[in-house]
C-alpha cells in the first residue's frame, strides 16, 4: 500500500479527530480513488475530486481542511506550490474490532 504523507500538523489532527480531511496536493495521482498508509493514523482512502483552479473551489470544504480560514489554507497551498494542484478526500478505513462469545475461546 502507497504512503501518504501530512506534514502540516493541523491537517493530520482533522484526519485523527474527524476520520476525513480535504487536502490539495500537486500531483494528480494514478487512480481516481485508491488505498494509502497514513503514518500515526492507519489505512485510509483517498479520492481525487478535482483541479483546483483557484481558492474559492475550496470553500464549501475548509470545515474539514483542518484549517481556520480559506486565507490560511490558501498560504499553505501556496506555500507547497499547489496552487493549480488537485484537491482530495482522505478517509480513515474502520477496524471493527469484536469479541468471540467465550465458547468459541
Amino acid at each position: 500500500m502507497n504512503k501518504m504523507r501530512f506534514d502540516v500538523k493541523c491537517v493530520k489532527e482533522c484526519l485523527a479527530k474527524n476520520k476525513i480531511v480535504y487536502t490539495v496536493r500537486t500531483w494528480e495521482g494514478y487512480t481516481a480513488l485508491s488505498n494509502v498508509e497514513v503514518e500515526g493514523i492507519g489505512p485510509c482512502t483517498k479520492k481525487r475530486l478535482m483541479r483546483v483552479t483557484g481558492k474559492e473551489d475550496l470553500t464549501k470544504y475548509l470545515s474539514l481542511s483542518g484549517f481556520g480560514s480559506l486565507d490560511d489554507w490558501w498560504s499553505k497551498i501556496r506555500s507547497f506550490g499547489a496552487c493549480s494542484g488537485w484537491l482530495f478526500e482522505v478517509r480513515v478505513i474502520p477496524v471493527y474490532s469484536f469479541s468471540l462469545p467465550e465458547r468459541f475461546l
